[in-house]
């Protein structure tokens, strides 16, 4: 054996790093003192860090069957076998360089390899090792899928949380969480795109990635942060294996919030996001289109000064004519104050009594309050339902656990409850939103129908922006004149204003017991006239 010429040969996959038993440093040292008791012939050493299951993917490896084919060396030396190899096709090449002769040892440190041994004995031990990382990826693979079920994702998650290495748990990171959320509260409020949005993350918040071993420590780009935006872990769930699952890490934003977000996203042609409205001089940019061409309607502002030292501005608004392969023939110029002026005139037709006002929002109070006791019964019934999914489920892992089921049944009827009930939970939520989001935009109808007037006359240019936006689906100028098309829901308010209001007025007169029945009468009229959807 002293007159073989052996490389050594240390290996550590990087997949499992830290559960590594020896280190290279470890397996080397290891090894050259068991040539030095065993007076063995060192000719190299070769290390590297690379997963043995695949063939082909280690370059040392390859080197180091070269050097034997040309006769540098005619051993192997290792600290077991499973170092060189974890696949048949590799094992095969070191079994037929034995057999050949080609090479004449391969040394562990427990035991020989000789090409003068019964070729099953080798065959069976490198096929222990190409078997054991069959099992491995197999129960790593039913150890995820198992915490993933437990509410818990598997590897990494996204930035605003961190693995906790003693619970198996995922927890807020104390260092990026409000930098997060900050974005996300920033997105939310439609100001920002999502590319300022990565710059002001970078240059402003300082926000990067956790830093690891070979990665992190980065700054979102922007299709990071198209994929931070867009990503349910932050509202709750998780994803794995084509499989949505309910978290149990702590939400950073609301369902209603994410589904906002989303919407803002897919959104197309929606209004250019600003961070200069505040100070712009023109409150209405971005709202009005040309009713020709479409394109939108801007402002300008010059001063003439003349000789005698005096100076005029002059504010004008007109069609931006941005389309060059059309002649848009709105060439005419309207001055902001006979746009002021015209919505005035609109926002009169919507602007009701603070009397009716009061009624209705009485009235309203009263409607809910009747209808809770009926969507409690609603939500009862779903939760029951939930309950029901969620025991079958539990019943059928029993029956796994008791061996009263095989595995293909078992996944095959697991994944149609887990559907059945992500389901049942969707609808149990679109329920409850649904309802408080009916009864928001009622309250908001009557509220912009009380006070848009007043916010529209208010020196706050984000308030005149806003009722413009709530009061017209499509504002458009066209021949000097601003054309409205109001949303849908204001529609009923236009068309029973005027008769309600005088009915209203007629009923001041009367005495305190016959003003409130006549008031209670008049509200039921207004509301039994309209569709379901109040």
């Amino acid at each position: 054996m002293s007159t073989i010429k052996y490389i050594l040969y240390a290996r550590k996959s990087t997949e499992d790093e830290d559960k590594q038993v020896q280190s290279i440093k470890d397996q080397v040292d290891a090894m050259k003192d068991f040539a030095a008791k065993n007076k063995l012939d060192i000719v190299d050493i070769y290390t590297e860090e690379k997963s043995a299951k695949k063939p082909f993917v280690r370059p040392v490896f390859t080197q180091l069957i070269e050097d034997i084919r040309s006769s540098k060396a005619n051993g192997i030396l290792c600290w077991q076998l499973n170092r060189l190899s974890r696949n048949p096709t590799e094992s095969g090449v070191l079994q037929q360089l034995l057999q050949d002769e080609e090479m004449l040892s391969i040394q562990t440190h427990d035991r020989c390899y000789l090409p003068s041994d019964n070729a099953l004995i080798f065959s069976v031990e490198a096929g222990m090792s190409n078997q054991f990382i069959r099992d491995l990826m197999k129960n790593v693979r039913r150890g995820m899928h198992s915490k993933a079920e437990k509410g818990w994702l598997p590897g990494v998650p996204p930035i605003g949380y961190m693995n906790d290495r003693e619970t198996k748990t995922i927890v807020i990171d104390p260092d990026r969480w409000l930098l997060v959320r900050k974005v996300w509260d920033l997105f939310l409020s439609e100001r920002y795109t999502v590319s300022k949005l990565a710059r002001i993350a970078e240059k402003e918040l300082s926000l990067k990635t956790i830093q690891r071993r070979k990665k992190g420590g980065k700054s979102l780009s922007t299709a990071g942060m198209y994929a931070m935006l867009q990503n349910p872990f932050y509202a709750g769930w998780l994803t794995y294996g084509g499989k949505v699952y309910e978290g149990k890490h702590e939400q950073m934003v609301t369902q209603a919030e994410f589904d906002t977000a989303q919407q803002l996203i897919n959104k197309r042609d929606r209004e250019r996001p600003s961070t200069k409205i505040e100070v712009d001089p023109f409150p209405y940019r971005g709202l009005i289109h040309c009713g020709e061409c479409n394109c939108l309607v801007t402002y300008s502002k010059k001063t003439r000064h003349y000789k005698n030292g005096n100076q005029q501005d002059f504010e004008y608004c007109y069609c931006t004519r941005r389309k060059k392969d059309y002649e848009c023939s709105q060439v005419n110029t309207i001055k902001p104050e006979e746009l002021t002026r015209m919505v005035r005139i609109e926002l009169e037709k919507y602007t009701i009594m603070p009397e009716f006002f009061e009624l209705a929002v009485k009235y309203l109070d009263q409607y809910y309050a009747n209808e809770s006791s009926k969507q409690q019964a609603i939500f009862e019934s779903q939760s029951k339902a939930i309950d029901l999914t969620e025991n079958e489920i539990r019943n059928l892992q029993r029956m796994l656990y008791q061996g009263r089921c095989d595995e293909d049944f078992f996944d095959k009827e697991n994944q149609k409850l887990e559907n059945r009930l992500l389901m049942q939970r969707k609808q149990f939520n679109e329920q409850e939103s649904g309802n408080k989001s009916w009864r928001d935009a009622t309250y908001k109808l009557f509220n912009f129908a009380r006070y848009a007037k007043e916010d529209f006359e208010s020196d706050d240019d984000t308030k005149k922006r806003q009722v413009l936006i709530d009061l017209s689906e499509n504002l458009v100028l066209l021949d000097g004149k601003l054309v409205f098309q109001p949303i849908k829901y204001l529609v009923p308010v236009i068309e029973s204003k005027q008769e309600m209001e005088s009915r209203l007025l007629s009923v001041r007169t009367l005495p305190e017991q016959m003003k409130k029945a006549s008031f209670e009468a008049l509200i039921q009229d207004w509301y039994t006239r309209q569709d379901s959807n109040l």
